[in-house]
């Protein structure tokens, strides 16, 4: 933690535990100003229909969560529980309607002073320290995994161009070897009709000479 958050979150914290004690210790006041607001969201969120004790309730959480950021244990989620309770531990009063320059002054000062801590403490909630956050994690891990698979899918596109490849050769050998065989088949085939050829002619030669011999015997 930096020097900087070390002092910054104790400052903030300190109103906001302050606040939270007093209206823990005293919550009858708030529990009247912050009853047009329990009023709408005490049925969607199931809260006890007792404005009193959810006040002092909220101000307790607020007192406990400005008391861990201040020391820093639990920063953001601190901060998250100082924010929800904002609407009922620091209701913002419409300083606009006072008549009262003097109280319509302090009431505005009041307003100011709360957005400012609501702003503060919305502030820690996204605070991650100079670390990534779940997002940016959860991000920069989508990325990575995109360009795996487009890696892979590039990888399984180059595989099937070389198997494309090897088989497209491996069928020109095989055509080049059955044309080479066909020539010597044919090669082969053309000797032995020439030697058959030979073989007769002699045969025959020799048969027409033993005829003439024999011939020539019956005359003589």
């Amino acid at each position: 933690m930096t020097i900087v958050r070390r002092i910054a979150r104790p400052l903030l914290a300190a109103p906001l535990i302050q606040s939270g004690v007093e209206v823990a210790r005293h919550p009858a006041s708030h529990a009247e100003a912050a009853k047009p607001v329990l009023n709408q969201v005490s049925g969607p969120l199931r809260l006890p229909n007792d404005p009193v004790m959810v006040v002092r309730s909220a101000g307790a959480v607020t007192a406990v969560a400005g008391s861990l950021l201040a020391v820093g244990r639990l920063p953001r989620l601190s901060a998250l529980a100082i924010v929800a309770t904002a609407p009922v531990v620091q209701p913002i009063e419409p300083f606009w309607k006072e008549k009262d320059p003097t109280l319509r002054r302090e009431k505005q000062a009041t307003f100011v002073k709360t957005l400012g801590l609501i702003g503060g403490a919305l502030l820690a909630t996204v605070d991650t320290q100079g670390k990534p956050s779940v997002a940016y994690r959860g991000r920069k891990a989508r990325k990575a995994a995109a360009v795996a698979v487009r890696e892979a899918r590039v990888d399984a596109s180059e595989s099937l161009i070389d198997v494309r490849d090897s088989g497209r050769k491996a069928t020109k050998k095989a055509k080049k070897a059955a044309q080479q065989a066909a020539k010597d088949a044919g090669r082969t085939s053309r000797r032995a009709r020439r030697k058959a050829e030979k073989v007769t002619a002699k045969q025959y030669a020799k048969a027409q000479k033993a005829a003439r011999k024999a011939g020539n015997s019956l005359h003589g």
